[in-house]
């Protein structure tokens, strides 16, 4: 397979240096020099494979002409990287291995700048920002035939980049997240988890230095009142900071989540995320320490003006799935009825699991695998 010359082995200099052993499928992480943005010279970080019979097998080492290959490309979101998505490609892997896979597909994951394996963040980034940047390798890997997988801020971030060239897509699946505006009903980012301490206002009462335990703290919260919530953050502040305890539990993960917040940068970045969760799908202006007055509405409006025409019935009619996890503001009928009536293909094809939190990869892993293969139809 012809490799583009912005493919190197030469790693950035992420903060993260618990690198568990399935972080990537094995001889497949590669990093991309960054040329066409903001982010010129950073490098994102990102694993290549082909799932057939054998398991996960990388792209170099594959006879037929991957090319020609469906892809499934998974786009993570704050505060996680692509490593979010290992039980899910644990799950796909288990099934090719058992024989039940219509066609060999190729698998591609990233982390965005400021994320995980990818370079460190050189400014508060934004999914404007990562969709650029991932427009840019999708055009370099020459990946079509996508079933675009996202999670949280993954959604704008990979829509926006895909929707540059939306005949690249045919098939979505949407974890907990949106492109729409957020509608002002129900539960919102303003009283969620917790009615007085909402997690839009986290980052305005956590110093940065506390920044990486919240971070690897909120991926694994599970539904709860908000002062269980309060006091299990609390307690696992004290043991992360005090002690240098993670739980045997996902310990390699959250060290991963850990450490990728151990650059100001990155800290900055991830927050400004959070504090974007009060306009999320609306835009608004904002000021960046190192860019200036910022303003995300036209990022959004073009999404809004072109998700329909483009992949709905008018257009490709691309295959859709949607799994949430209800414990999520995320999920309420409002925002779902926004999707139906972007993507009518959409109806019959939503899920909503009770009792799961925003991080619905993390807990129902074999529940998104299931929709990444009905929307990729293998």
């Amino acid at each position: 397979m012809h490799r583009d010359d912005r493919v190197t082995t030469e790693p950035g200099d992420s903060p993260v240096t618990s690198v568990p052993d399935d972080y990537a499928p094995a001889d497949a992480g590669h990093w991309f020099e960054l040329t066409e943005s903001r982010d010129t010279g950073r490098k994102l970080f990102f694993w290549d494979v082909v799932l057939d019979d054998r398991g996960l097998v990388p792209t170099g080492d594959v006879d037929t002409a991957v090319a020609d290959l469906p892809v499934v490309l998974f786009v993570h979101g704050n505060p996680e990287c692509s490593y979010a998505y290992r039980k899910v490609v644990r799950s796909l892997r288990e099934r090719a291995l058992a024989g039940d896979l219509a066609t060999p597909v190729r698998l591609v994951a990233l982390d965005h700048i400021g994320f995980g394996l990818s370079s460190t963040a050189i400014y508060e980034a934004v999914p404007m920002d990562h969709a650029e940047n991932l427009h840019e390798l999708v055009t370099a890997l020459d990946l079509r035939d996508v079933t675009l997988v996202v999670h949280d801020w993954g959604g704008p971030a990979g829509m926006g980049a895909l929707l540059r060239e939306p005949d690249r897509v045919t098939g979505l699946v949407a974890c907990n997240t949106t492109v729409f505006p957020m509608p002002f009903v129900g539960p919102t980012f303003d009283d969620y988890p917790i009615d007085w301490l909402p997690w839009a206002d986290f980052p305005r009462v956590t110093p940065d230095r506390l920044w990486p335990a919240v971070g690897s703290y909120a991926v694994f919260r599970r539904p709860a009142g908000e002062y269980r919530v309060l006091l299990e953050l609390l307690f696992y502040l004290a043991r992360v900071e005090g002690f240098g305890w993670f739980p045997d539990h996902e310990a390699a993960a959250r060290r991963v989540y850990y450490e990728q917040f151990e650059d100001p940068w990155n800290t900055a970045a991830s927050k400004r995320l959070v504090r974007q969760t009060r306009y999320w799908g609306h835009g608004n202006t904002f000021e960046c320490s190192r860019l200036g007055t910022r303003n995300t509405a036209p990022f959004y409006r073009d999404i809004h003006r072109t998700i329909g025409p483009e992949w709905g019935p008018a257009g490709r009619e691309i295959d859709v799935e949607l799994v949430f996890g209800g414990w999520d503001p995320l999920a309420k009928n409002a925002v779902l009825d926004q999707w139906a009536e972007a993507l009518p293909q959409a109806e019959g094809h939503m899920e909503v699991l009770e009792g799961v939190s925003h991080f619905v990869e993390e807990e129902r892993p074999e529940r998104v695998a299931r929709a990444v293969r009905d929307a990729g139809g293998f």
